[in-house]
């Protein structure tokens, strides 16, 4: 198909009736229209998600098992790919495409049909001012030891601040710096520290493993993905408790949530060890969420922060979560700040809506 019988229709995209398309033609159109992700599958049709809302390619048949399967495995590089997708039925890799630019690809089952989410992985890698994280953080990032959790749900860019508190560090401190992701989203260039980057499936086998080794390789600082199970988060504790800086994520959507996720992931009988150490370990929790702009088109990042402090500290140890927003409230002099409030400042200066400030306020 010719890249010209691909065209913008207004909030849809159209293309030719019947025919088919390339990997090459749909990151080119993906490019063009500034996508975040792509969707294809066998049997299902290309779409993209462009300014947070999906976009259909229109008067394109659903894709062929041929076409979809000659695009997917078009991204594989290393020859044991394809056999790990059919043994454990799902994949994460990076792709980075002729054009230079990279994805972050999962690959997977649906309905026994091969699929995929192709996330755009920019070029230009933002500054922490530039996303319009809280200044605090520069200073919460010369810890010498603890946990910074970075937390938002799928597709909140949380991903993309950490990068930037990396590189934030990577101008700022002489470090070594171990990244430990699924998969590698930015390659970053040595400046003042040194990076190790390691990816799941391809450099380690697993966290477990690649936490354990970390230990003996030297770390000032480690950078964890997602964690989402009771494993992780015992190595990420105790990587921390052995003086280590650790900056993980989670998939939740606010500091309350992503302390109750953790303390639920234990046993009854260990929660409250669980709340100690938790207490004992975190430096700042940062929780984000993206909103459309109103001044232009994009996106604005709303956060939350948390910073610990004695008050902090015995409301995590006694597991009262339910007191995190006073604390929050009470903190603003320390740098903390609650969303909603965080939000009501980017409507002040005509960033954001105000329906979405009080979206914000009614959440827990």
């Amino acid at each position: 198909m010719d890249e010209n019988k691909i065209k913008s229709n207004g909030s849809k995209i159209a293309a030719d009736e019947g025919s088919a398309i390339t990997l090459d033609q749909l990151v080119n159109l993906a490019i063009e229209k500034e996508a975040s992700d792509i969707h294809f599958g066998e049997g299902s049709k290309v779409a993209l998600r462009v300014g947070g809302q999906f976009v259909f390619i229109e008067n394109m048949e659903a894709l062929s098992k041929k076409n979809a399967d000659e695009m997917i495995f078009s991204m594989f590089t290393l020859e044991d790919e394809k056999k790990r997708l059919e043994r454990v039925r799902e994949i994460d890799f990076s792709f980075q495409h002729s054009s230079g630019v990279s994805f972050r690809v999962n690959v997977f089952y649906q309905r026994g049909r091969l699929s995929a989410v192709m996330r755009m992985i920019s070029k230009h890698l933002p500054s922490m001012e530039e996303l319009g994280i809280p200044e605090e953080m520069k200073a919460l990032l010369a810890q010498r030891e603890g946990l910074i959790l970075v937390s938002g749900t799928t597709g909140s860019g949380k991903s993309t601040s950490v990068q930037a508190m990396l590189e934030y560090m990577n101008k700022n401190f002489v470090q070594h710096i171990i990244t430990i992701e699924n998969p590698i989203e930015h390659v970053f260039e040595d400046d003042k520290c040194i990076f190790s980057q390691r990816e799941l499936g391809n450099d380690t086998l697993t966290l477990a493993n690649a936490l354990h080794s970390a230990m003996r390789e030297d770390p000032n600082t480690i950078m964890v993905g997602d964690i989402n199970d009771l494993e992780s988060m015992e190595n990420v504790l105790t990587a921390v408790e052995t003086g280590h800086l650790v900056i993980a994520s989670m998939p939740t959507k606010n500091i309350k949530q992503t302390l109750e996720r953790i303390v639920s992931l234990y046993p009854q009988a260990q929660k409250s060890q669980a709340q100690e150490r938790l207490a004992d370990a975190i430096v700042a929790i940062l929780a984000q969420d993206l909103v459309n702009r109103i001044d232009r088109v994009g996106r604005a990042a709303v956060f939350e922060l948390l910073i610990t402090n004695p008050g902090i500290r015995n409301i995590v140890r006694q597991g009262n979560m339910n007191q995190l927003r006073t604390a929050l409230q009470s903190g603003a002099r320390e740098g903390m700040i609650t969303m909603d409030t965080y939000a009501y400042n980017l409507a002040l200066q005509g960033i954001i809506s105000q329906e979405d400030v009080e979206r914000y306020s009614e959440q827990d």
